[in-house]
């Protein structure tokens, strides 16, 4: 029970954080609360290379949304989320696709190499390690 509870809360967390931030100025919120320094890192970068901090967090939000789903599935950001989060990326900037994919790909390794730890990971996608 605890654990399908723990399940449920970690998804509706998700669900609302993509909710509250979809078309917000803040879209990096929820990843620089979860990697700190190292997505703000990246942020800094893409930001002294010419990309507003606008444009950097919705790439950073659409990297976070498609790597959960990669790292946990379904459950926990689910396909179309993850879809929906990048096709919006791609509307809400000016940048071509090209550039975002590769910013895109920087945060999403940042995010595989913070689960290395299977625990850890378990932990993120609302698994009881």
């Amino acid at each position: 029970m605890a654990e399908t509870t723990s399940k449920t809360r970690h998804a509706m967390l998700g669900v609302s954080i993509f909710a509250a931030l979809s078309g917000s100025s803040h879209a990096a919120s929820y990843a620089e609360f979860l990697f700190k320094e190292k997505f703000e890192a990246h942020i800094q970068a893409m930001i002294a290379d010419g990309i507003t901090r606008n444009d950097a967090g919705y790439i950073a939000y659409a990297a976070l949304s498609r790597g959960s789903y990669e790292l946990c599935g379904d459950h926990l950001f689910p396909k179309s989320l993850a879809y929906g989060s990048y096709q919006q990326t791609l509307k809400a900037t000016s940048l071509p696709q090209i550039v975002v994919d590769r910013h895109m790909r920087a945060f999403e390794n940042i995010m595989k190499a913070e689960f290395q730890n299977e625990r850890a990971l378990m932990r993120y996608c609302g698994s009881q390690p």
